[in-house]
């Protein structure tokens, strides 16, 4: 996925890990990598952090970057003491969407044990999420008919099925699937259903 794809570029900003999801909707992002250790995670996760950390509830009501630092009066379940504890005692939290489309955001925490993160940095990290969350954009040219044939597809339909249900030709399926796949920048048809999917198109 594009996240995993591109971490090394960033990873030297955050030696203590990091956390990026994308595309969050209703709780669940479109995808989602997490670099932190195996402990940290296993802790937050187990004493359901997420719904107490301060960066989440800023990331939820705030567009921008943001240090952990600014957040400790707000840190009412000692998350971040306990980060520190597990080698992240400073860290940054970026938050960003589309403009037309509010309801879709990204999030990403980064963390370090050295040093707080310099302006510029923060600048750069907000630079990469909003690359990531552009980049995850479905296309805006895919057609309602191509979404149609992929998502018959997908249904278990064989192509001329597919024809026969829309009252086209298979030629004229076969054509909507291949305008598809190039739109999505899939390999497959398999590969285009699993996109317009993962995107919300079907």
């Amino acid at each position: 996925m594009v996240v995993e794809a591109k971490i090394n570029e960033i990873s030297w900003l955050a030696p203590s890990g990091m956390q990026i999801s994308l595309h969050i909707r209703f709780g669940l992002p479109l995808c989602s990598c997490n670099t932190y250790s195996k402990e940290w995670i296993k802790r937050y996760t187990d004493l359901g952090f997420m719904i107490h950390d301060p960066n989440m509830k800023w990331a939820y009501e705030n567009i921008g970057t943001c240090r952990w630092s600014s957040l400790t009066q707000s840190d009412t379940h000692s998350v971040l003491r306990m980060a520190a504890e597990h080698g992240i005692k400073y860290g940054a939290t970026i938050a960003c969407n589309t403009a037309n489309q509010p309801g879709k955001r990204s999030i990403a925490t980064f963390g370090r044990n050295d040093r707080e993160y310099e302006d510029a940095e923060l600048l750069h990290l907000n630079d990469f999420v909003q690359n990531l969350h552009d980049d995850m954009l479905p296309p805006i040219n895919i057609t309602a008919a191509e979404i149609e044939a992929l998502s018959l597809l997908k249904r278990g339909l064989i192509i001329k099925e597919v024809a026969d249900k829309l009252g086209v030709s298979d030629n004229a399926v076969k054509q909507r699937l291949s305008n598809a796949r190039r739109k999505l920048n899939a390999n497959t048809t398999v590969h285009a259903t699993s996109l317009a999917q993962q995107y919300g198109l079907i």
